[in-house]
């Protein structure tokens, strides 16, 4: 099955991140800067899951705490897309990633994908010909977690909730 609407748990940079990004000259500038995301979890697709599922992921993420963690990129690499990438260490992110998951799998929340892929940023899903460059460190402290709806082939997220991370988690 095709992937229709895939529903993710995301971290988006701020705005002055989204800008900084927005000028990289292998950016794709008509997906627009407000789509730019790390995809921190991959949860399943909305078009295909029962009614009840999304009620509950988003009760299992009212349970969760976790305190913010830094991202920081400093390579354009070309894969199947253009992205934003780094050899540097992602060990909080890393551990975000497991702790999240491990919550989830704890509260009994569906995951059917459940894919915690390595953190980068999208900036171009067409692909382009240049080898991977470095770039100035391109970064933010993840403080906040969305759970985003990706409607596929209409370039477009639908927000489901957003919950903040805290310093004081535990």
């Amino acid at each position: 099955m095709r992937a229709r609407n895939p529903l993710y748990v995301m971290a988006k940079p701020p705005p002055e991140v989204q800008a900084a990004i927005a000028a990289l000259p292998r950016n794709d500038v008509s997906r627009g800067p407000g789509l730019l995301h790390v995809t921190l979890i991959s949860l399943y697709d909305l078009h295909y899951a029962p009614p009840e599922w999304l009620p509950a992921t988003v009760a299992a993420l009212d349970g969760f705490a976790a305190v913010p963690f830094p991202l920081r990129f400093d390579r354009i690499e070309n894969r199947k897309a253009v992205t934003l990438r780094t050899r540097g260490a992602l060990a909080e992110a890393r551990a975000f990633q497991k702790a999240l998951v491990n919550h989830l799998l704890r509260e009994k929340a569906p995951i059917m994908d459940g894919t915690t892929p390595e953190p980068h940023i999208a900036i171009n899903y067409r692909g382009d010909r240049p080898n991977a460059q470095k770039i100035p460190p391109i970064g933010w402290t993840v403080d906040e977690i969305i759970l985003t709806e990706s409607i596929v082939g209409k370039t477009t997220h639908v927000e489901h909730g957003r919950w903040p991370l805290h310093g004081d988690a535990g």
